[in-house]
């Protein structure tokens, strides 16, 4: 009896104790990490005091070779950053000198007063890419081309055959470009371009071109959509739709682009002048060897 009544009343004792222990036992301090510490670490090991080195002071002459030392590599580094400098500005520098090669090369190929106008402008280049882009997407360059601008509006009357055309006043209103075009020399202006490529490439690629993409590649464009407006003896007929406005009676005609529809009511002869030029210019850059 007694046995059985200590079987069932040891559980309860131990944990009536282990309870009392678990009470008394030191609490840790709020915030504190509950790390149990390691065998050997710092906290079990005593410190050591160091021992004495026999570092000897450094001498006047040792301080001055350490001086020298940094003073030589503070020299190659001010030289190093200056040469990355100047890579940095080299192609700007090379730019500005071709830019102003083009002014004063572009003097020699014509001394009309339209042409020494246009290059004697600051951005005469940048207007010259822009002008081939838009003429190689088939539109007419008005924005980079404005001072060509006539200011006599287009005007069409009816000729021999009842047919109404552009009249010869209207084609006179681009007589002063076409005498500029007419005055540059071809192959001096050929080797004006080889020159100046490098600038009229890196002012392409600011408009927005890839790298990969050249000036040259969309020259080769702007002279295709002229080469390919048609070839047609004497004026195409209009038809008057409001105003100043016309359009082609041919339907062929109609549907070209912007900028050959102008070349068409440029005029006979000032097409044919258009074309051999660009013909003569495109053959001195071999635009089309390939």
């Amino acid at each position: 009896m007694k046995s059985k009544f200590f079987i069932y009343v040891l559980p309860l004792i131990l944990g009536v104790v282990a309870t009392i222990l678990m009470l008394n036992a030191p609490q840790p301090q709020k915030g504190a990490a509950n790390k149990p510490v390691a065998v050997g670490s710092p906290a079990d090991v005593p410190v050591v005091p160091s021992e004495k080195t026999d570092e000897q002071p450094t001498t006047k002459e040792e301080e001055k070779k350490d001086g020298e030392t940094e003073s030589a590599e503070k020299t190659e580094e001010t030289e190093e950053t200056e040469e990355e400098k100047k890579e940095e500005t080299d192609e700007p520098v090379e730019l500005d000198k071709l830019r102003e090669a083009f002014i004063n090369h572009a003097k020699t190929i014509s001394q009309n007063e339209l042409w020494l106008e246009f290059i004697a402008r600051e951005d005469a280049l940048v207007r010259c890419v822009k002008a081939v882009d838009s003429i190689a997407a088939g539109d007419i360059p008005v924005e980079p081309l404005d001072f060509l601008k006539p200011k006599m509006p287009f005007s069409a009357s009816l000729n021999a055959l009842g047919l109404l055309v552009v009249t010869m006043e209207s084609i006179m209103r681009y007589k002063t470009a076409m005498d500029a075009l007419h005055s540059i020399d071809m192959q001096a202006a050929a080797e004006l371009y080889n020159e100046i490529e490098p600038v009229l490439n890196a002012i392409f690629h600011e408009l927005g071109y890839p790298e990969t993409v050249t000036f040259r590649s969309k020259l080769t464009e702007a002279c295709t959509v002229i080469l390919e407006t048609p070839v047609m003896k004497g004026e195409g007929g209009l038809v008057h739709i409001a105003a100043n406005l016309y359009k082609y009676s041919n339907l062929q005609l109609e549907e070209l682009r912007p900028v050959q529809k102008l070349l068409m009511r440029l005029g006979e002869k000032n097409r044919e002048e258009i074309r051999r030029r660009v013909t003569e210019f495109s053959k001195l850059l071999k635009l089309y060897a390939e």
